[in-house]
């Protein structure tokens, strides 16, 4: 009943984690984020708690190999446009209230493995349950205008955060440590590039390569 809910809504919600130790994990969690897979889709989750729900953005199940565009878009437009609060509190993110973006993405494994071979990619928020069904409603929106075929590098599409030090607000000044943290989870692109022009006196072709 809960994944028939899930399909409908489109994020999952669940009482705690929806942990079965017997399973070894939560069965119906793990389902869903199969299905946000398939539809190359952010998987949400609403943790229901006694006191405050936790809400889960994993953006693994985009597969793709930088995902920094996409988290920025949901903390700018969403978080710091109509929730400033939680906003504010990802600022904070060393205590138990959030988290933001700690796995890195093994591309490899983002190529080639099942989703549950795939580290997460995860923003975690506590909130009151009023607040946290119209926060998913709010990031499902957003994720809308995803484009998860044409991925660009967030410096190409973020504002030069190195630009007029002197006149940054204090909001500017996170903005860019968050980026900066996201990108330090995020391959380097350059990798591929250098790793051809090594190559290129050689007159075979490795076509895994291309």
């Amino acid at each position: 009943k809960l994944y028939d809910l899930a399909k409908q809504a489109g994020y999952l919600t669940v009482r705690g984690t929806g942990y079965r130790k017997e399973r070894k994990g939560s069965p119906v969690c793990n389902t869903f984020r199969q299905r946000c897979d398939a539809l190359e889709e952010i998987c949400v989750i609403v943790e229901k708690r006694a006191d405050t729900d936790t809400l889960i953005i994993d953006f693994s199940t985009l597969r793709v190999r930088d995902d920094t565009q996409f988290v920025s878009l949901i903390l700018e437009n969403v978080l710091k446009a109509k929730y400033p609060d939680l906003y504010s509190a990802t600022k904070n993110c060393d205590d138990d209230s959030c988290s933001i973006i700690q796995k890195p993405i093994i591309w490899d494994a983002v190529k080639t493995k099942p989703i549950w071979c795939v580290n997460e990619r995860l923003i975690t928020l506590n909130c009151a349950r009023d607040v946290a069904k119209s926060l998913a409603i709010d990031v499902l929106k957003e994720s809308m205008k995803f484009d998860a075929n044409v991925v660009e590098s967030i410096i190409e599409t973020m504002p030069d955060h190195n630009d007029d030090v002197n006149s940054k607000s204090e909001d500017s000044e996170f903005d860019a440590i968050i980026v900066e943290r996201i990108i330090e989870t995020v391959p380097d692109r350059n990798d591929d590039t250098n790793s051809k022009s090594e190559d290129s006196d050689d007159s075979s072709v490795d076509f895994d390569d291309i």
